[in-house]
């Protein structure tokens, strides 16, 4: 390696797979640290990665410990270095409710959009855990009795020179409330704390919006009608788009959104025993992908019985790629469906209502060594 040039080295580092991987490789020696520490290396190789997932959080829903960290590749994270306990009172008070790039966003419990709750603004802080570092989201100046709280996201912020787009340093919370019956967005930065947003031609449709989940780094939310909004979190921008005739979305029993392995939404409803999934296809219309029957797809499981599907089923957790179910009459037969290929298998762990993916820090906390 000591013979090439500075542009061949720095092509031959662009095809480190992984961002934990260019760590290792900038220990290697001063020369490489130099050259993987410069910013222009840094948004390039950015721009031809994917970036790389430490993880994922679920609350847990049978713990009083707070969230949950479940490396993705227990071999190479240590879930040691993602715990939350630098949180004020500890994890245990907190429950996320939004992850974007390395961050989480947090609600501390009892001050969620739930009940009398709903008319207070709640106790928010945004947080980075393998650098152990937060910041408190101070409340809306003007939310008042007259104001209902729905719910708050992570943004992207601006891209800095390393490709960086959301950091504790530059992201964004966007906040949606309504004030006497009608649906309000403000966007709180470091720069600026909150300022309003207009959504435009949206802002009628989002009178009661039911919010489905995430996928694909946007949100998704059903309002009647068969409208589906969609909230992208690169930009905080809101779109909307029909779904088909042939569900009767204002009367399903459940409806969520999940991510497919490809990244790309999944919509999937459940009616008694039948999961249908919708893709979007590449006019931008959603289409019926497949569908399953559950009491056939889980027959052969250890602990089946017919009865089970007697009744409808409860969703319990949802993340890239699974949903896992169980039935009205018992909580303790768990069971997964593999969205690729609709198979089932019992559930392992417990698990939250919702997977929330932690990405490695971009850009990663390394210094030029100037003694080259």
């Amino acid at each position: 390696m000591d013979v090439m040039s500075d542009d061949a080295l720095g092509l031959v580092l662009e095809r480190v797979d992984s961002h934990i991987s260019l760590i290792r490789a900038a220990a290697v020696c001063r020369r490489w640290r130099h050259a993987i520490a410069d910013a222009g290396f840094l948004r390039r190789y950015r721009s031809l990665h994917a970036p790389t997932v430490a993880g994922y959080y679920h609350n847990g829903a049978r713990t009083d410990d707070g969230p949950v960290f479940v490396p993705s590749s227990p071999s190479v994270v240590d879930a040691r270095h993602f715990s939350l306990d630098f949180l004020p009172g500890g994890a245990g008070p907190w429950t996320v409710c939004d992850s974007r790039g390395s961050l989480l966003l947090m609600f501390r419990k009892g001050t969620d959009c739930t009940g009398d709750h709903a008319f207070r603004f709640p106790n928010t802080l945004v947080c980075d855990p393998l650098t152990r570092s937060y910041t408190m989201v101070p409340p809306l100046a003007d939310f008042d009795s007259s104001c209902y709280f729905w719910a708050n996201f992570l943004i992207d912020g601006d891209i800095d020179i390393a490709g960086g787009c959301i950091g504790m340093f530059n992201f964004r919370v966007l906040c949606m409330f309504s004030r006497s019956g009608v649906m309000h967005v403000a966007v709180f930065t470091l720069s600026s704390s909150w300022s309003d947003k207009n959504i435009g031609h949206i802002e009628p449709m989002l009178q009661y919006p039911d919010f489905l989940g995430h996928a694909g780094g946007s949100h998704y939310m059903y309002v009647d009608g068969n409208i589906l909004i969609k909230l992208d979190g690169s930009t905080g921008d809101f779109t909307s788009s029909v779904l088909p005739a042939i569900e009767d979305w204002d009367q399903r029993s459940d409806c969520f959104v999940a991510e497919g392995r490809d990244g790309k939404p999944r919509i999937c409803t459940m009616f008694n025993s039948t999961m249908n999934m919708f893709a979007r296809l590449d006019g931008g219309e959603w289409a019926l992908e497949k569908s399953v029957l559950l009491s056939e797809a889980t027959t052969g499981l250890p602990g089946y019985h017919p009865s089970f599907f007697s009744r409808g089923q409860y969703i319990l957790a949802w993340g890239t790629g699974f949903v896992t179910l169980y039935p009205y009459f018992t909580a303790d037969w768990q069971y997964s469906i593999n969205l690729e290929t609709m198979e089932a298998e019992l559930a392992k762990g417990d698990m939250g209502q919702m997977v929330y993916c932690c990405e490695v820090p971009w850009p990663p906390a390394l210094h030029a060594c100037l003694d080259r």
